[in-house]
């Protein structure tokens, strides 16, 4: 199996967005033993536990009428526990691939993961207010501000940058390239939405709650992991064009 793994992925060029994509989905294929696991291994747990009891979507199913607690609290560990460690990981599985590594088991992976999650955790807590405050004061500026500083915890995981360097580091990378990168994340975003939206539904479809919550944790996994690997990728192709273009201003 391993063997089968190729020794090294080139990050050292810009992809057009068909090769991103393409990429992505390879590399998460190739290695979904060590992707995919890591992912579930986070997923599952908040969906059991938190949607599936708290919120009954395990007696009820996808008729669950989840309090606002429950939602809340669902929210906040997918976006600052969960996301934070697979966004961490994968990049670093994405980093060591460009180096010829092949990852390790996903013990090794996920602490990997947790030894760069303070400076993503305040990398995305950061990112976060920043793009509420955009929302709140203008819409624009919200969306102009989350296309901007979007690679701000690839940059904490891979360039070990505090919170506003890590931010001013994914600026610096996005500029001049805003529509670009607008255009590759909202098309990647509504393509495995609508994938993973219509596995959720067949999975709803069977009128199990304990089956619907089981397919809605490996929907989730298998998105939030196929997204944090192409964002590692479309991360590395910014970078190859800034270094192609003589403006990468932070040394590695």
């Amino acid at each position: 199996m391993a063997g089968e793994r190729p020794a090294r992925l080139d990050l050292s060029h810009p992809r057009t967005y068909g090769e991103l994509l393409r990429t992505s989905l390879q590399v998460f294929g190739r290695h979904a033993d060590i992707l995919l696991t890591l992912a579930l291994v986070l997923v599952a747990p908040v969906t059991l536990v938190v949607d599936g009891i708290w919120g009954r979507a395990l007696a009820d199913g996808v008729d669950a009428d989840p309090s606002l607690a429950s939602q809340g609290v669902s929210a906040a560990l997918s976006v600052f526990v969960i996301l934070p460690l697979v966004i961490a990981a994968t990049a670093l599985v994405v980093r060591d691939l460009g180096g010829g590594t092949a990852p390790g088991d996903v013990g090794a992976t996920l602490r990997a993961g947790l030894q760069r999650f303070p400076a993503v955790f305040g990398a995305v807590v950061l990112y976060t207010v920043a793009c509420l405050a955009g929302f709140v004061l203008l819409v624009v500026p919200g969306v102009w501000l989350a296309i901007r500083c979007y690679f701000a915890a690839q940059a904490a995981a891979l360039d070990g940058l505090g919170p506003s360097a890590a931010m001013r580091r994914s600026s610096e990378l996005v500029q001049g390239r805003w529509w670009r990168t607008f255009g590759c994340l909202v098309a990647t975003g509504l393509l495995l939405g609508l994938i993973g939206s219509i596995a959720t539904n067949a999975f709803a479809a069977s009128g199990n709650g304990a089956l619907f919550v089981a397919g809605a944790s490996i929907v989730e996994s298998v998105v939030v992991s196929i997204t944090a690997t192409f964002a590692a990728l479309l991360f590395f192709d910014l970078r190859a064009r800034a270094t192609t273009a003589g403006v990468d201003t932070m040394a590695e």
